[in-house]
Parts: structure tokens; sequence; C-alpha cells
């Protein structure tokens, strides 16, 4: 099976990688899981977590934009 997120081939049974799944774990370290379970629907995070997986994008972006959108 491949990854939700960037794709790749990998065997963990949640269907993310693990390299995504490291990215994701940072982001919720820093923001707390409480900001998150308060977002809807959290696979609009995807397209960036894919970006900081190709190195396109940082992880404190990420994390950036989470904590911008829980402001406004």
């Amino acid at each position: 099976m491949n990854c939700d997120i960037c794709g790749k081939s990998t065997s963990n049974k949640n269907r993310i990688c693990d390299r995504c799944t490291r990215i994701v774990d940072q982001v919720i370290k820093e923001v707390g899981s409480d900001v998150l379970t308060n977002i809807d629907d959290c696979k609009y995070l995807y397209p960036m977590i894919k970006r900081v997986a190709e190195g396109s994008l940082r992880t404190q972006d990420v994390i950036n934009e989470v904590l911008k959108g829980e402001s406004d």
C-alpha cells in the first residue's frame, strides 16, 4: 500500500510512511494535540506535509499555518 500523504510505498497499518509520521508528530508536538482535535478535517494539512517530505517547505511553516488558522 502507499502512503496517504506522499504516495511512497509503506507497510504501516495507519497508511502513512515513517517519514510523514515523523513530520506529523513534530507538528503535533509543537502545536499540541488539542489544537489539532479542534480542526474538523486535518487532511488539508496533507499537501503541506508532502511538501515538507519533498523538501520544498519546512515543518515550522506547517506549524505557523496551523497556529495562524487557530487565531483567525
